[in-house]
């Protein structure tokens, strides 16, 4: 009966044995094939792995990881939000598996999934440069501008599409160039299967039919790229000769001469990276491309080369204004802007098309196409006619199958150039106002800020109705109605817009210290900190002075009468009290005896002065320029740290700092002396070997004004 369980523990171990090597032999050839990138081989055996093996993903994370990379791939976005479901679940869960997940859920159209998963616990703690595309996602109303359909597109299936997968459109003049599957039975996605390299197709306007396009057509290419016209040359993309060191063979470009018949490689292919995508600059001066080269920012990067004389220069990465972690591929140049293909920019998830503004080679005013052009499946490679208002692009939308649309652009712009303006004073121009820009139904569709002119653009559609919300914190907010209805051209209109200052009502007492009895006629100045400007105010007869104030400014309060010593004291306007009251006391100045001022505070170990140093000097030396007769000595201390002898040195450049600005200001120099005390005169227990605070610490490192008036010595 041992023996018997013996044996039978024995079989069960070599089983379990048996199955786990064989398991592990799986996950070994999947991983294989993904590195491959032969999605197709890896998604079956992934599938295979996750659902019929039913691995744990908190042991396997990878094998859930590359399947659902897999099924992507493939479009099979069930078993790809399944995978990631089932990771998502596991402390194996990574930021780089929730941002893909992300995507996919914008890309599958699920955006509250989305959202869910942006509030995930590795999401919410990641510092990884993917959050600033987030944020554009969940935090406005971004999705929302781009599913508004735009008038400036009209797109329509395209009538000469095979049914098998159509893609890649590049114009010829006897009609288009066109990459197809119609004759391909392996199914897979020509995007995603490094073995499926495709023919080209000619679509003649005047017969209505395609048939196989002849010279570089005989050749198996990732799509047509770009027809030089001019030059009678085709731009395609096939392998490079084959690298068995590397799990996918690399493609390059390639140019075939018409007149000549030949083939040659482009000059810049590189043996283990991807190239592709050409379009020429309409002057011919700028060769664009898109390859995974070395020194690219992300995935496929946007590339340049220059014209040399008769040669291109070496490829410059046209930068991280296009360029992002992602892949941007598919340039395209037409009429000053650069059309391109990306999924690391803001869009409807998987790949969009979006424009730039484009001088040459400088790129800027990046902006997604919107919909109708770009939907939750994958838009790319567009290619315009010399009109730059008709074209060709691909997408899979619908049945997730490559196909051709056509498009035109109506370019209807309307301009709104609009100035803001104070109505304080000559009514100047007000910079850094923030405009926040509403549609019909009161959703924020944009926000732009004023510019150093009192300036804001805004590009509006025709037939619309916004409105703007000006809003300032120094001014009252304007709300303010534009539409463009009926407007049928572009056209440029300039509005100017008048903010009302919001003022804040302000009431100061002045008050003898010693009685609490109102000081009438006391001179009250006003110094905005920010601006430096001066208000002069003397108080009523029950010491009282009244005011009104912009919002947001803080104020330096200086109160000053003849047998009394100036006060000073700081105060802001805030942005929401309506009613500021502030109190000061004065005293009275004593005859023949001195008075002591405590408040040049020093940063350790420095002897500059802070502004609210200087500006305590000021009023220190407008004291002394009315009261000719005083005298004042200046004695500068330090803390406790630090030797001795160096304290006194730091002292004296404190007193010295002091002194060298009170001249400045028309004191004369034979009223002041200077005392230096270093160490020495400490105002609390913060001596040498006690451990102290450096707010303690701070107390100690100051400057003292001692007064001395008439009579007194």
């Amino acid at each position: 009966m041992v023996l018997n369980r013996i044996w039978l523990t024995l079989i069960v171990i070599l089983w379990v044995s048996s199955f786990s090597i064989a398991q592990e032999k799986k996950i070994s050839k999947a991983l294989v094939e993904f590195e491959a990138k032969n999605y197709s081989a890896s998604n079956a055996l992934y599938s295979k792995l996750i659902k019929e093996d039913t691995l744990d993903p908190q042991l396997y994370p990878d094998v859930f990881r590359n399947g659902a990379i897999s099924a992507i791939k493939l479009k099979k976005h069930t078993d790809a939000k399944h995978f990631y479901e089932k990771l998502s679940k596991t402390d194996q869960f990574n930021f780089e598996d929730a941002f893909n997940y992300i995507q996919l859920m914008i890309y599958i159209g699920a955006t509250q999934e989305a959202q869910k998963m942006y509030t995930h616990p590795v999401v919410v703690a990641s510092n990884d440069a993917r959050l600033n595309l987030l944020e554009v996602y969940f935090n406005g109303s971004y999705l929302d501008g781009l599913r508004q359909d735009s008038i400036r597109y009209k797109v329509e299936l395209a009538t000469f599409n095979s049914e098998k997968g159509d893609f890649s459109p590049a114009f010829y003049p006897k009609g288009i160039a066109l990459t197809s599957t119609v004759k391909k039975k392996n199914k897979a996605p020509w995007l995603l299967e490094n073995t499926v390299l495709l023919p080209a197709y000619l679509y003649k306007d005047s017969t209505k039919m395609r048939k196989k396009l002849k010279g570089n057509g005989e050749h198996k290419f990732d799509g047509i790229s770009f027809y030089d016209s001019i030059d009678k040359l085709w731009y395609f993309s096939k392998y490079l000769a084959e690298n068995k060191k590397l799990p996918v063979n690399a493609v390059g470009i390639f140019v075939y001469d018409e007149k000549r018949k030949k083939e040659r490689k482009f000059s810049f292919n590189e043996k283990d990276a991807f190239s592709s995508h050409v379009n020429i600059s309409n002057d011919h001066q700028v060769f664009w491309f898109a390859s995974d080269r070395e020194g690219g920012i992300g995935g496929l990067d946007i590339w340049y080369c220059t014209r040399d004389q008769n040669r291109w220069s070496e490829p410059l990465n046209a930068g991280p204004v296009i360029n992002t972690i992602g892949d941007e591929m598919f340039p395209y140049e037409s009429d000053g802007k650069l059309y391109f293909t990306s999924n690391g920019h803001p869009g409807f998830g998987g790949y969009d098309i979006l424009y730039a503004n484009l001088s040459g080679t400088e790129i800027s005013n990046i902006k997604n196409a919107g919909y109708p052009i770009n939907t939750n499946a994958n838009d790319y490679s567009i290619a315009l006619d010399k009109t730059h208002l008709h074209g060709y692009f691909t997408s899979n939308r619908g049945d997730l199958k490559d196909r051709l649309y056509s498009v035109s652009l109506n370019d209807v712009t309307i301009d709104l150039d609009a100035y803001v303006l104070s109505n304080v004073g000559n009514h100047n121009v007000i910079s850094g106002v923030r405009v926040l820009v509403m549609n019909s139904r009161n959703r924020v569709i944009d926000t732009l800020f004023t510019d150093e002119n009192g300036k804001f653009t805004f590009k509006s559609k025709p037939d619309q109705n916004y409105t703007f919300l000006i809003g300032s914190g120094d001014h009252e907010p304007l709300a303010v109605d534009f539409n463009t209805m009926g407007i049928k051209k572009s056209e440029v209109i300039e509005k100017t817009f008048t903010l009302e200052e919001t003022m804040v009502s302000f009431e100061l007492l002045v008050n003898d210290y010693e009685s609490s009895y109102p000081v009438p006629a006391a001179t009250i100045e006003l110094k905005n900190i920010e601006t430096g400007k001066n208000i002069e105010f003397n108080t009523d007869f029950y010491g009282t002075i009244h005011a009104n104030l912009p919002f947001n400014i803080t104020y330096q309060i200086t109160a000053t009468k003849l047998g009394y010593d100036p006060a000073v004291k700081q105060f802001r306007t805030s942005d929401t009290l309506k009613e500021i009251h502030e109190k000061i006391e004065i005293r009275k100045t004593p005859a023949l005896i001195t008075m002591r001022l405590d408040n040049i505070l020093y940063a350790y170990n420095s002897f500059g002065l802070s502004d609210e140093g200087k500006s305590e000097l000021d009023t220190l030396a407008a004291f002394l320029r009315e009261n000719p007769e005083v005298n004042m000595e200046i004695s500068s201390h330090t803390d406790s740290r630090g030797k001795a002898p160096y304290n006194m040195e730091l002292s004296e450049k404190r007193s010295a700092s002091c002194l060298n600005y009170i001249i400045a200001k028309g004191v004369d120099r034979a009223r002041m002396t200077v005392t230096n005390y270093g160490e020495t005169k400490l105002l609390n227990q913060c001596a040498d070997g006690i451990e102290c605070s450096e707010e303690l610490h701070k107390i100690n490192r100051r400057t003292e004004f001692t007064f001395t008036f008439p009579g007194k010595e």
